[in-house]
């Protein structure tokens, strides 16, 4: 059975879509080209996943295989054939779906997840903010690895005193990781020490990052050496090695020098 991996955030604007992108296409870097990574995209038609990956709305979506019952044992087999696929990484999003056609046919997305599973080696998943989302719920409670983000300010980083205890399950990791930091207070090391985390992760704040963002040239972004990149490095060798899918020392060997760096980076900062 594949893995799943849930980006989500209690509050909105956190950069959850953003995190997503970078993450799937970092983690195919990491891993072997063999590594079959489905993205998913809870945000009905607000999902930017769609122009990120250059994926037409119109194309299989989540709600198609729901509709076509394709989690059935007879007509699993043609789920990869479908899917729509971008650069490696097979994406479906919910541009047709309704928060009232979920909640109908709530028992059979949760047969396609497990579907899903079986498809693909790893399904990371962009949430819906909050608790409210009925599908996303489900996809909480199923995750083997959640990544929390925050922002960091005040009003956002105060949920973090009610995150204890939250893991769904005993194989469940929680990861947290504050969006668009800044070298500013509180800083990595006072977070953690005030809130008693031990697993906390950055993406650092770049200008340049949503500029290009804003032009549709993200995908150019991840060519770059920039600390944000080297933060994305960092969360995404820990959620495949949490996962036990990272090749043996294959990244360390590759891109040594990046991989030094990075990690010289997340040391200064705890």
């Amino acid at each position: 059975m594949g893995k799943i991996v849930a980006v989500w955030s209690d509050v909105k604007k956190s950069g959850k879509s953003v995190v997503t992108y970078m993450l799937a296409k970092q983690m195919r870097e990491m891993a072997n080209k063999d590594l079959k990574i489905l993205v998913c995209c809870l945000n009905l038609k607000y999902s930017a996943l769609y122009k990120l990956f250059g994926i037409n709305v119109s194309s299989t979506g989540l709600e198609d295989l729901v509709n076509y019952q394709f989690f059935e044992t007879n007509k699993s087999d043609v789920i990869t054939s479908i899917v729509p696929k971008s650069e490696g990484l097979y994406f479906l999003g919910s541009y047709r779906t309704t928060n009232s056609y979920v909640q109908k046919n709530i028992e059979k997305y949760s047969r396609l997840l497990e579907e899903l599973q079986r498809n693909f080696d790893l399904v990371i998943f962009d949430t819906v903010s909050g608790k409210e989302n009925i599908l996303t719920n489900v996809v909480l409670q199923k995750a083997d690895v959640v990544l929390k983000l925050f922002v960091q300010d005040n009003d956002s980083l105060k949920e973090l005193s009610s995150v204890e205890d939250e893991q769904m399950h005993d194989a469940q990791e929680t990861l947290y990781m504050v969006s668009k930091y800044i070298n500013i207070y509180p800083r990595l090391s006072d977070i953690k020490r005030r809130y008693g985390l031990k697993r906390v992760f950055i993406m650092d704040y770049c200008e340049t990052l949503q500029e290009m963002k804003n032009r549709d040239s993200l995908h150019l972004y991840l060519q770059r050496e920039t600390s944000c990149n080297n933060s994305v490095v960092v969360v995404s060798k820990h959620i495949l090695e949490t996962l036990c899918l990272m090749p043996q020392d294959r990244f360390a060997k590759e891109r040594p020098g990046r991989y030094m760096r990075s990690l010289i980076e997340a040391l200064q900062r705890i």
